[in-house]
């Protein structure tokens, strides 16, 4: 996975249903690799805060990352589109899984210059 430039800001979009051990770890490992500014967007959280998200962002920080995070509930793509909108400045968009995006919101997501990144295959960029 190459990085990308280091003002570039990503959005990292991950199911708050979803969170685990493994994929914490992995977002933790490509993150860094892709930027310095990180935008994570939680959709659909869970109720209890959890330690595993805590230490990621403790994570982050000693990996020199800078980070926001905000909650949604919702549909991922829909959520993701709306952030992407919301938010200027964001030219990538990262997912544990490429299972999380419809067709539909992948086409939009591209149509509006974002690059789509999938943390579980690095190589597979959409």
């Amino acid at each position: 996975m190459k990085m990308l430039r280091a003002h570039t800001r990503v959005l990292l979009a991950l199911d708050g249903l979803a969170l685990g051990p493994e994929l914490l770890a992995t977002v933790l490992q490509r993150c860094v690799l892709l930027c310095r500014r990180l935008d994570i967007l939680l959709i659909n959280p869970p109720r209890e805060p959890t330690t595993m998200l805590a230490m990621l962002l403790l994570r982050l920080e000693h990996s020199g990352i800078d980070y926001r995070v905000t909650s949604a509930h919702g549909e991922m793509g829909e959520e993701a589109l709306r952030y992407l909108s919301r938010y200027r400045g964001i030219s990538a968009l990262a997912l544990a899984d490429p299972g999380q995006l419809s067709e539909e919101a992948k086409t939009l997501i591209a149509l509006k210059g974002h690059r789509i990144v999938f943390l579980s295959a690095p190589e597979q960029v959409g």
